[in-house]
Order: C-alpha cells, then structure tokens, then sequence
C-alpha cells in the first residue's frame, strides 16, 4: 500500500497562457514578487548547478529540481527572494542549517535520515539584491499534496503510524542533539522520500521533449510548477527551517502558525520544545481526520481571534490547570479567579 504512485497529469500545465493572467509567486503581494530572483531553465548556478525545471514557490523562494554538473546527480535548488533583514525567515533559515549542519558533522544519529539538511548554501546578485541559494536533495511531495490524494483527505491509520513514528527521529535531534526548536511543523513542511530517483530523470525528459513555457512579466519570466510524482513511501522528511528558534533563552513572543499554535504561545507564556510535540499531535489528528483541528479565524475580516482559538482548545481538551493560567498576562481578560472561560 505504502509503495503506490498517483500520477498528476501534466498536459494542461504547459499551454500559453495569456500573458495578464497571474500564476505562482505572481500571485503574491507586488512587495513579494519584486524581490524574486528570475531564474530561467537552463541557468547554470556556481558554474555547477544546471537549471532543470520549476518544482514549486512560495512567499520566499522558488524551488528548482537541477543537476549538479560535477556530481552528475540531481538536486533541488532553492533560490531565495532578496531580504537580508536580521529578522528574515531567509537569513533564519540560513543560520539555522549551518548550524545543523555543524552537528550533523559531529556525530551521526537516526534523526538525520529524516531531516532535510543543506549540501551547499552560496549566494548570488540579482536584480534587486543577494540572493541565498540552497541546495538539498531532492525529495517528493508534500504530505499536505498527498491528502489531495485520498477519499476526504484522510490518511490510512497505518500510513500515519509509520510516518509520525520516524518524524519523531527528527525532532529529537532537533531538541536533544541541536537544541532548536522547530516550531512549524505541519503537513506542508513534512515531504516524503523519493524511493527511486527516475522520477526526476522522468521530469527531465519531459521538459527537454514539452519545454516549459514562461509568462513574462515586465520581461521576468514566471515558470509553472512540474508536478511530482506523488510516491507514498511512509518515510518522512521534515523540512523549512525559516521560522525555527533557539530553545535558550527561552522564548515567550507571539509565534506559530495559526491552526498550530500551542497552548503556551496562546497564553502569552515562556515556551520551547513542547511546542514541537503539539504540533505534531495536531498535525496527526489532522491526517487521521482529514481536517484542521482548529480553525480560529474571522474569516469575514481574515483575522486570527484569540478568544475563538481559546474556546476551541477548551472545547477540545477542556480548561486549561489554573497553575498554568495564573501566569498568564491574558488571564484577567479571558477567565475568572477559578479559571472558568
């Protein structure tokens, strides 16, 4: 069951699109967008990296499968937006995987089968700036791509068994080995491995015989993603290091993605690697129902509502220990002396 392969057609991804119509990081505030590097097929990076196809794009990069010329293996390239602000999730996520990878070098461990780690960071100048490149292996899809591909969304018991069972490798060598603490663990930064590297020889040759054509946007190309072959391989990879903390000191500022924001964070109290332990229950919840497990936004106004996620954790697991609230500077907002909501 594990080894089955869903497929995505690729034949209506590489038409001509017109030329107003926006896709992929254009899609994204003109804040963002400026800041891409525009990388084009065919690229050679470092006088290394061949450009092969897009794989994906998100608020701060865009993700390239490409081959490494003196290796003669594939990679993926992930091609930073230009922001060397000290508070950047790029520069975060920089720091972070050097600084990984300075442990990884120490001494081996489990965890390291199942964390994305880099090969090679380096920069290059754009348009608009620098640009931090990163390069990893390349891996499959997403697991929040694989809900896509069964009934309601809902992963096999089994299936889930396996794959949070390894995950817990690699955050114990974030916590124990690393002392980080990830803090946005979810099925969107979880991948899965590649069993067979055919695929990407595969994707390869379908680019060379159906070229992928770019919109251009103020004479920036804008590529479409190739799909990947979605492989169930159970075996997990934990990736996106842009939001990752130091767990000394002790952290105590508003963090976390909405839908997966621990109950300390809520609170507004100190918090380190448990933090990491409730995503994934809540991402595991998530794969066995087929649903987020909370969701405490306004979506007429699109803003997160504290008081909504409070009563949604309560409705879940019930009041919060008055131990635990007391310190809270939200607690004479939102309970009384008992600690009643």
């Amino acid at each position: 069951m594990h080894n089955a392969r869903y497929i995505p057609s690729t034949k209506s991804h590489y038409d001509i699109y017109d030329s107003y119509q926006l896709i992929e990081e254009e899609t994204l505030p003109p804040f963002y967008r400026k800041r891409y590097y525009p990388v084009k097929i065919g690229d050679i990076f470092k006088q290394q990296y061949r450009i092969i196809a897009k794989l994906g794009y998100g608020a701060y990069s865009t993700v390239w499968l490409a081959r490494d010329e003196r290796s003669k293996q594939y990679i993926s390239l992930k091609v930073c937006i230009e922001d060397g602000t000290e508070t950047s999730p790029v520069v975060n996520e920089v720091a972070m995987l050097r600084r990984l990878s300075e442990f990884a070098r120490e001494a081996d461990h489990p965890g390291l089968d199942f964390t994305r780690l880099a090969h090679d960071i380096f920069k290059i100048d754009g348009p608009y700036g620098r640009h931090y490149c990163i390069a990893t292996k390349p891996q499959g899809s997403s697991l929040r791509t694989l809900q896509e591909t069964f009934a309601d969304a809902i992963f096999p018991r089994t299936l889930v068994k396996s794959l949070v069972h390894r995950l817990w490798f690699s955050v114990n060598w974030l916590h124990a080995t690393c002392g980080v603490v990830h803090t946005d663990i979810s099925p969107q930064n979880v991948l899965t491995a590649v069993g067979d590297e055919i695929i990407f020889k595969d994707m390869e040759d379908q680019e060379s015989q159906d070229p992928s054509t770019p919109i251009m946007n103020d004479g920036v190309p804008v590529y479409r993603s190739r799909p990947v072959t979605v492989e169930l391989s159970g075996i997990p990879i934990l990736t996106d290091f842009g939001q990752m903390r130091s767990a000394e000191p002790m952290n105590n500022d508003w963090w976390m993605s909405d839908s997966y924001r621990a109950p300390e964070v809520l609170l507004k109290l100190p918090w380190a690697f448990p933090v990491d332990v409730w995503s994934v229950g809540v991402m595991t919840l998530e794969l066995l129902e087929g649903r987020s497990l909370f969701d405490p936004i306004d979506r007429e106004h699109d803003q997160y509502v504290l008081p909504l996620a409070l009563s949604q954790y309560i409705g879940y697991l019930g009041p919060p220990p008055l131990e635990m609230i007391e310190r809270s500077p939200v607690f004479r907002t939102y309970f009384d002396e008992e600690g009643k909501f």
